[in-house]
């Protein structure tokens, strides 16, 4: 089940924990340094977007399975629906979160929204320079005065400007620091594209065959360059996004397991039950009883 804005941090605050939090209905929030023992210890859909301002300390997280480190002065970013996990955080990591929803960012009007997007999916970690941090530290303290400023009737509309200009700014920011770091090998960039077509069509086609026609390769080929430059072949990578798709809903819905196997594409549970348990080495609803609430 996916929560809100206003029902992730209130459920987040009845749970006992503490935190300066400033929002704005279920458009917007500003989350200062939470703790991180009420996150789940299993993958997860966040059901906003999360901008997050590392202020110290560090942290391991995976969105769709690509491992990050965010460190102090970076900025990190997951869109809504990515999968997401949190690996390691040290004790004195510390940071400022804004929370967003899908109908407030679409409601900005940002007409490079798609390149800002993409620019986030193949790198949501971002290093700023000294400049970059004083400009979010800015745009956050304003977003935060604005929003506490309850008076006053304009709230949501100069906050939606305040954010299109961040946007904009720091779209620009991150699209230069892609592009300064597009120096790859050959066989990095037909990993990179390999995977992107994997998170987008999963769901829908699990045979090799389908990526090396679409990347103009052999299927052999395809399996031998993603194998010498990732570690794990190109199947492999298939079965991980989908059985990583498959535990996200085992734990983190009440989705029946016939519910899952067709939402992932199977044509039957029993399908999906062979290949899930052939994967994980446990079958849907063994794993589900170890690790979930939900049953």
């Amino acid at each position: 089940m996916n929560h809100t804005i206003e029902q992730t941090l209130d459920r987040y605050l009845k749970s006992g924990h503490e935190a300066r939090t400033v929002t704005l209905g279920d458009d917007f929030a500003i989350v200062y340094s939470p703790s991180f023992d009420v996150l789940p210890d299993h993958p997860y859909r966040s059901p906003f977007v999360v901008a997050l301002f590392c202020r110290s300390g560090r942290a391991i997280g995976r969105v769709n399975m690509q491992t990050f480190e965010v460190r102090s002065g970076s900025f990190f970013i997951v869109l809504s629906q990515q999968i997401t996990e949190l690996v390691d955080v040290s004790s004195d990591f510390r940071a400022d979160y804004v929370l967003m929803s899908d109908e407030f960012v679409s409601g900005l009007g940002i007409a490079n929204i798609f390149a800002v997007r993409r620019s986030v999916t193949h790198n949501p970690c971002y290093e700023l320079s000294s400049e970059a941090c004083e400009a979010l530290d800015t745009y956050i303290r304003m977003c935060s005065t604005l929003i506490a400023t309850q008076h006053n009737p304009h709230r949501r509309e100069i906050l939606t400007l305040l954010t299109r200009a961040f946007f904009l700014g720091f779209g620009y920011y991150m699209h230069s620091l892609s592009e300064q770091s597009e120096c790859r090998s050959r066989g990095e960039r037909i990993v990179e594209e390999f995977l992107h077509l994997v998170e987008d069509n999963y769901s829908t086609h699990r045979n090799l065959g389908f990526y090396a026609e679409r990347l103009s390769l052999t299927a052999k080929h395809l399996s031998t360059v993603v194998g010498e430059c990732s570690g794990y072949s190109a199947t492999e990578w298939i079965e991980r996004y989908v059985t990583l798709d498959a535990i996200t809903q085992l734990c983190s819905t009440s989705r029946t397991v016939k519910e899952i196997a067709y939402d992932l594409g199977f044509p039957s549970q029993s399908f999906f039950g062979k290949y899930f348990t052939r994967v994980v080495g446990i079958s849907p609803a063994a794993y589900r009883a170890k690790h979930n609430k939900y049953m």
